[in-house]
Parts: C-alpha cells; structure tokens; sequence
C-alpha cells in the first residue's frame, strides 16, 4: 500500500494533506476499525454479521499483529455483544462494536439499559435492512433504535466515519451519552476512497483518556446498578437525561469545531451548501446520498441541500439556523433511505416537527431503499417535482 506523509503546514483544505497525517486508500468499514485502534478502545466485543463483519475482522488482525493493545471477544449473539459493553463500560472501559441490520434490532433491549445507566459506548453500526431479508444499504434498522437514548450520526464518506467516531467518543464521554455511528452499507462499507489518517499522538491530544464520571463501579465505595426505582426517581433520573440530550446539538457543535483545529477538518450537526435568499427547494439528505446532491447542484444554482450529520437527538436549533437565509417560499424536500411502516420517512417526520409553526412547504421522498441505486438523474428526478402543484403528492416515491 502506498502511503504519503506530511507533517507541514499546508492550507486546512479539500484535497490538502493536514499535518501529521498520512494518505491511505480505505474502506469505510477499515476506517471505523483504525478509529477505534487509534481512540485506544481496550475492548471489543461483536457476532459477526453482513456487512458489518469486516470491521471485526480487522480489529482481530490488527490486535493479532500487535498493532492494538485490546481484547476482542466473539460473544453468541449481538445481545450478548451489547450486555458485555455494558459490563466493561461500568467499570471504567472504552470499548467498541459494529453491526448490522437484525444484530442490531436483536440487541434493543441492551440499547436502553445502556443509555439510561448513562454509559459512553461507541458502536458503528452499518445500515441495511432486516426483512424482507436484505444486506444492502439502508436506515431502518438504525433509525428504528431513535428511541432508545442513543445519540445517531449518519455518515458520508469513509474520512467522515473515521472522524466521527473520534469525535463521538468525546461527546460520549463528555455528556456520559451512549452514540451509535451510522454508515451505509456497501455504497460506503466495501467502497473504497482517500482517507486521511491522524498520527496517534494528535488524536491522543484530541481524546485524553476518560475521566472517572461518578457512575461507575468502585469497590471503595458499594452502590447497586440497574435496580428498581420509584416514580419520583425514574422521572428526575429522565429529566437529568434530557437535560443532557439538549445539549447534544451544540455539543455536537462545539466538539466539531474543535476537531478541526487539531485536524483541519469541521464538522457540525448539520451542513448547509447553497442556501440563500434565492433558494427555490432545499433536499434534506443523509449519509452517502448527500454526495450525489452535491454533484447536481453545480448545474441548480437555486436548489440548496442541507445534510443532516446528527439524526438523533434532530438538531432543531442547527436547522433552523441553516435554512434562515432562504425565504419562506422555498420548498423542503427530504430523502429517505428508511421505511417504518408509516406514510412519512423518519427524516420527513423530524424536519415537519422541527419546522412546526414555520409557513413553508414539506414534501418527503422515499428512494434508495434496500440499496437501491440513488442517482444523478434520481436527484434530478426530485429536483423537478413540482412542488405548486396540488396533484403533487406530499410524499412520493422515486426509482
């Protein structure tokens, strides 16, 4: 594998090698396991699933070769994978997973234990559905988890993956938040691109080992974990976790922010390209479909795209910042890679609730589910909806 290095100061651009990085070309599935070696995870537990196997796979080679001081365990179902996570994190661990489609779905009920004993698990999941049976990209499997208090980002590219697992460590540990780090599958899993990969020692600078936040297991000091709780309790216990999920937006933010002083690459919840007072329609798109509207705008000089990077908690407050310079004519159009067995997308039900109050039109879109291909002439395809039409349905499917 060739590899280049620099460790000058060139211009923090597109294209541009940072400091202290070196050039490789990488799989996104070989991003997160890197991520995880470079965050100093100590443990690593998985059940090996397509597509997410691979990721597994090169966490075990890499700690085999003596290139990752960490254990990895094969457990006997992804419950079991998220139960040991669990454990490890009470007692003060970093710790990591990967999966996919049915693991995760099998693994909910961890889900929630996790996220209300308020423990700062990392696990990448990458998206595809679960019945009728497929392992193509897709975000049902994901975004059907919403709900269990795990924060969600949605990845583009394999540098984005490698970065914002980095980076959710912080919040994660920061707002003592489990996050779920989510890629398509395939289209990014097995695809491979130019990633630029931090020297240690500048991700060590970014993430300092984590700090011992009150809630975990200390012999010194006897406490039980997970026991029943009275109504007074269960509900100030939940309002100190939303108070914290409140915080993610900006966290999300500010952590971003931070991350490109040491790596010359920003980040926000959300990202907002041609948005101004003359924008016609914004698509709201997540993950890799994002990229694909980035290649029809140059032709569009009135169609704007905000990308979604945190689903979850939505980031109403980023949102409503990025689309303010569009007038209130403009037309929002979402794409959805998701079907929850509703009328609406789950990314058209979160900008119309986000959006509440606000006097312009939403129209939603399903396309690209089950790894169906979402193309250039796809987007264009949205782009054209005419939206002033009352024959125009408020949510349509594209092919």
């Amino acid at each position: 594998m060739t590899e280049t290095r620099t460790t000058e100061q060139p211009p923090a651009r597109q294209g541009v090698l940072p400091p202290h990085h070196t050039k490789r070309v990488m799989k996104g599935n070989s991003a997160a396991a890197v991520a995880a070696k470079l965050c100093r995870v100590s443990l690593v537990t998985a059940y090996p699933i397509t597509p997410q196997t691979s990721i597994i796979e090169e966490i075990t080679s890499m700690i085999d070769h003596g290139e990752f001081d960490a254990t990895s365990v094969n457990m006997e179902s992804e419950h079991s994978v998220f139960a040991a996570l669990k454990g490890a994190s009470l007692v003060g661990e970093r710790v990591f997973t990967a999966t996919s489609g049915q693991g995760l779905l099998y693994a909910h009920e961890v889900l929630h234990a996790i996220a209300h004993m308020r423990l700062p698990i990392v696990a990448c999941n990458v998206g595809r559905p679960s019945f009728p049976w497929n392992i193509w990209a897709d975000q049902t499997d994901s975004i059907s988890q919403r709900d269990t208090g795990w924060v969600q980002y949605y990845c583009e590219s394999s540098q984005e993956v490698l970065d914002t697992i980095i980076q959710s460590y912080k919040l994660a540990e920061k707002l003592q938040l489990p996050v779920m780090v989510v890629l398509d599958a395939f289209y990014l899993s097995h695809t491979s691109e130019n990633v630029f990969l931090p020297d240690q020692s500048l991700v060590d600078a970014f993430l300092p080992p984590a700090e011992n936040a009150g809630n975990r297991i200390d012999t010194n000091h006897p406490r039980a974990f997970g026991g029943l709780v009275g109504p007074n309790t269960y509900d100030d216990y939940n309002r100190l976790f939303w108070e914290d999920m409140n915080r993610v937006d900006e966290g999300t933010n500010v952590i971003g922010r931070e991350f490109g002083e040491h790596f010359g690459r920003h980040y926000g919840a959300v990202e907002a390209v041609n948005i101004h007072q003359n924008t016609k329609k914004i698509l709201v798109a997540m993950a890799t479909i994002t990229t694909t509207v980035r290649e029809v705008l140059d032709n569009y000089p009135d169609i704007g795209l905000l990308k979604i990077r945190l689903f979850k908690p939505f980031p109403k407050i980023s949102i409503l910042e990025a689309i303010k310079p569009a007038g209130e004519d403009c037309a929002i159009i979402t794409i959805d890679r998701n079907f929850t067995g509703d009328s609406e997308g789950a990314l058209m039900q979160e900008m119309k609730r986000a959006l509440y109050g606000n006097t312009g039109k939403v129209f939603g879109v399903y396309a690209g589910l089950g790894g169906r291909d979402v193309s250039v002439e796809t987007i264009e395809k949205i782009i054209n909806l005419d939206v002033d039409s009352p024959q125009t349905d408020e949510v349509t499917w594209i092919k």
